[in-house]
C-alpha cells in the first residue's frame, strides 16, 4: 500500500505544476488540500491567484471571501477587491479596498487597486491620489506608472501621461500596455505617427490586445495619407490577427428557414447604448419607427457604465435587451445563436468597446455593419456594409471592403436633434460685425492640412474670426500653426467638450461651420444644418471624406461641396461675403433638413427593412 501523501506533499506538487504552466494539474491538487484542510491559508491563496489567472474571477472571490472571512489580512482584501473589480462589482471592489488600507495606509497594491476601481467608476478626480501614492511608494513598478497615465489622460493632463509612459517603458520596455497608453496620449497631442508606431508596438508585444489594434485603425481613419485601400488593408490585417482565430466557434444557424416572409430576427449589438453618445440621435428615431408587427428586434448592449439612456433602449426592447458587457465574445455568440437571430447588425465597427471578435463567430446567418462610421470591419463573417449613393458613388467602393455594400436609397443617417426647444437665432454676424467660423467636430480630425486649410479661409475674408473645440494641451500648438499661415491668435477661439444642448448652444455664435477632411463630419454637420448653420464641404477619396457631400446633397445644398482645396476656400468666402443668402440658410435649413430624408425616421426605417427583406430573400434563392 502506497503511504499517503501529505497536505505538505500535495501543496508542494500543486506549486510545482503551478510553476511550470499547468494550471489543469496544480488546481487538482490545490482543491485537494482543501478537502482535507478547508481553510488552508496557502492553498486558499494559491488557488484564488490560479483562478485570477485563468480569468475566473467569480471563483477566485469566493476562495478570497473564506480567507478574508478567517483572516482579514490587507493583501487577501486587497485581491479579493480585484476580483471583485473585474466582475464589475464596483461597491464591493472599493469597499474591500479600502478595509485594506485601514489596515495598511502605506499598501501600494490596495492604493492601486482602489484607484482602478474609482476610474472604472468613471471618477478619475477620486481616482488621482491613490494612483499618485502607489507610484509614490512604488516607483519601480511600470504598471502602477501606466495606471497614473491612464488617470492623467482622462483629466487631459496629456503631456504628463505621456511622461509615465515613457517611464514605464524605460523600467519594462516589452511591457504592451505602457506602450498601448502612450499611443493614447500621442493620438490626443495629435501626433499620428507617432501614435500608429506606438500601437504597432503594442500590438506585436502583445498579439492578443485587439483594443490597440482598432485604435491604431481609428487614428489612420483621420490621417490624410492613409487612403482607402491602405484603411482597408489594416482592417483586414486586424481581422487575420483578431478575428480569424475564433472561426472554430462558428456553427450553422440553429434556425435556417429562408422563408422571405416569416417575422424576422433582427439584433443590434453596440457598446453605445448610453447617454452622451451621438448614435442615439440616430438610433432612437430608426428603433421607434421600426415595424414591430413584422420584425422582432434584440438589443445587445455592451455598456461599460449603464444609465438612464441605457434604461431608454432597455425599455423599448423590454426581455429582449440582451446586457453582454460582462461576456466573452465566445459565449455573447451563443446567445445571439440561441436567440436565432437572422440578420445581426454591428453598430461601433472599430470604436471604442465594439464587439467584432462575437461577429467573427458568425452567430447569424446575415451579419452587416451600418452607423459607427462609413469603413470596413475587415471581417469576411460581416456580409454587408450599408452605405449610400453619396457616401459610395458606383465604382468606388471596388476592392475597398471585404464587405458587399448595400446602399439605401437616399441617405446614411436618420436624424434626430433631441432638443426640440433650442430655437434657431439670427445670423451672429449682423450683431458683431464679422463673420464667425467654426467646426464643433472632434479635435482629432484636425490636423495641419486642415488647419492650413482653414487658415486660407479666414485670410480670404479680413476680420472673420474661427471658433474651435480643443483642450487646454491643445489649444497653445494650434494657435501657432494658425499664427505661421498669417492668421493672429486673436481671431482664434477655443472651448471644451460640453453638455449637449450647451455645445448646440455655440451654433448662435457661428455664421458658416467648416468640414474637417479625410474624417468629414457627421453628427456634428447635421447638428450645425439643425442649427441653422450652413457647412462648407470637401469631397474626396473615401467614404468618410464624402460625408457631408451625402449631407449637402440630401439636403439639396450641392453648392456647398468643393471639389478641390482651392474651391474650398472659394466657396467659404463667397458664402462669407452673401450676407442675404447666408441669412435666408439660417431661416431655412432646419425646416429643410425636418422635411429631406435626413429627418423622416419612417421612411428611412421602411427603406431600411425593405434592405433586410432583400439579403433574407437573397439567402433564400442562395440556399435552395
Amino acid at each position: 500500500m502506497k503511504p499517503q501523501r501529505t497536505t505538505a506533499d500535495l501543496l508542494e506538487r500543486a506549486t510545482a505544476h503551478h510553476r511550470a504552466g499547468r494550471p489543469k494539474e496544480a488546481e487538482a491538487f490545490y482543491r485537494k488540500v482543501l478537502a482535507r484542510k478547508p481553510q488552508h491559508d496557502g492553498a486558499l491563496f494559491m488557488l484564488s491567484g490560479l483562478l485570477f489567472e485563468a480569468g475566473r474571477f467569480e471563483e477566485a472571490s469566493l476562495f478570497l471571501e473564506r480567507l478574508v472571512a478567517a483572516a482579514p489580512h490587507p493583501a487577501y482584501l486587497t485581491n479579493l477587491g480585484e476580483a471583485y473589480r473585474r466582475q464589475g462589482a464596483l461597491d464591493a471592489a472599493a469597499a474591500a479596498c479600502r478595509r485594506a488600507l485601514d489596515a495598511d495606509p502605506d499598501l501600494p497594491e490596495a492604493h492601486h487597486n482602489l484607484g482602478l476601481t474609482l476610474m472604472n467608476a468613471g471618477a478619475p478626480d477620486l481616482a488621482r491620489p491613490h494612483l499618485e501614492r502607489a507610484v509614490a511608494l512604488r516607483p519601480d513598478s511600470p504598471q502602477f506608472q501606466v495606471s497614473l497615465a491612464w488617470m492623467l489622460l482622462q483629466l487631459h493632463r496629456v503631456a504628463e501621461s505621456a511622461a509615465h509612459c515613457r517611464r514605464a517603458i524605460v523600467l519594462a520596455p516589452d511591457l504592451a500596455a505602457a506602450h498601448h497608453h502612450l499611443a493614447n496620449a500621442l493620438t490626443e497631442e495629435g501626433d499620428r505617427s507617432g501614435a500608429i508606431a506606438s500601437y504597432r508596438r503594442a500590438v506585436a508585444l502583445d498579439p492578443a490586445d485587439h483594443d490597440a489594434h482598432s485604435n491604431l485603425i481609428l487614428v489612420a481613419l483621420t490621417d490624410p495619407s492613409c487612403d482607402a485601400a491602405s484603411l482597408g488593408a489594416e482592417a483586414r490585417a486586424w481581422a487575420k490577427l483578431h478575428a480569424d482565430p475564433l472561426r472554430e466557434h462558428q456553427r450553422p444557424p440553429l434556425d435556417d428557414e429562408g422563408d422571405p416572409e416569416r417575422r424576422l430576427r433582427i439584433g443590434y449589438v453596440s457598446p453605445d447604448f448610453r447617454g452622451h453618445h451621438p448614435s442615439r440621435q440616430f438610433l432612437m428615431p430608426l428603433l421607434r419607427n421600426h415595424d414591430r408587427s413584422r420584425f422582432d428586434f434584440y438589443l445587445y448592449g455592451s455598456v461599460e457604465r449603464p444609465d438612464a439612456v441605457t434604461e431608454e433602449y432597455q425599455a423599448w426592447a423590454g426581455d429582449q435587451f440582451r446586457d453582454i458587457r460582462r461576456m466573452d465574445d465566445v459565449s455573447a455568440a451563443e446567445l445571439v445563436r440561441r436567440d436565432r437571430i437572422d440578420i445581426l447588425v454591428d453598430l461601433a465597427v472599430h470604436g471604442a468597446g465594439h464587439r467584432l471578435r462575437l461577429f467573427a463567430c458568425k452567430p447569424a446567418p446575415i451579419q452587416m455593419t451600418w452607423l459607427g462610421y462609413a469603413g470596413t470591419t475587415g471581417l469576411d463573417a460581416v456580409d454587408y456594409r450599408l452605405t449610400d449613393p453619396y457616401l459610395d458613388p458606383p465604382g468606388t467602393d471596388l476592392g475597398v471592403y471585404t464587405e458587399t455594400s448595400l446602399h439605401l436609397p437616399e441617405t446614411f443617417w436618420c436624424y434626430e436633434a433631441s432638443e426640440s426647444d433650442l430655437p434657431v437665432r439670427p445670423l451672429p454676424a449682423l450683431a458683431a460685425g464679422f463673420i464667425t467660423f467654426g467646426c464643433l467636430g472632434s479635435p482629432r480630425k484636425v490636423h495641419p492640412g486642415v488647419v492650413s486649410l482653414w487658415a486660407r479661409v479666414l485670410g480670404a475674408v479680413p476680420g472673420s474670426r474661427m471658433l474651435l473645440v480643443a483642450e487646454e494641451h491643445a489649444r497653445e500648438p494650434m494657435r501657432r500653426a494658425f499664427g505661421a499661415a498669417g492668421i493672429a491668435a486673436d481671431r482664434i477661439e477655443f472651448t471644451g467638450r460640453l453638455p449637449r444642448r450647451q455645445y448646440l448652444e455655440l451654433y448662435h455664435r457661428i455664421d458658416i461651420a467648416l468640414d474637417t477632411f479625410p474624417f468629414a463630419g457627421g453628427t456634428t454637420s447635421l447638428d450645425a444644418s439643425w442649427m441653422g448653420v450652413p457647412v462648407v464641404t470637401l469631397t474626396g477619396g473615401t467614404a468618410l471624406h464624402r460625408a457631408g457631400v451625402s449631407i449637402a446633397m440630401n439636403l439639396e445644398i450641392p453648392e456647398l461641396i468643393a471639389g478641390s482645396p482651392d474651391e474650398y476656400v472659394s466657396v467659404a468666402s463667397e458664402l462669407a461675403h452673401d450676407r442675404e443668402r447666408l441669412i435666408l440658410l439660417r431661416a431655412q435649413l432646419r425646416a429643410r433638413l425636418e422635411a429631406s430624408p435626413l429627418g423622416d425616421a419612417p421612411r428611412f426605417a421602411r427603406h431600411l427593412e425593405a434592405v433586410y427583406r432583400t439579403v433574407w430573400a437573397e439567402r433564400r434563392r442562395s440556399t435552395r
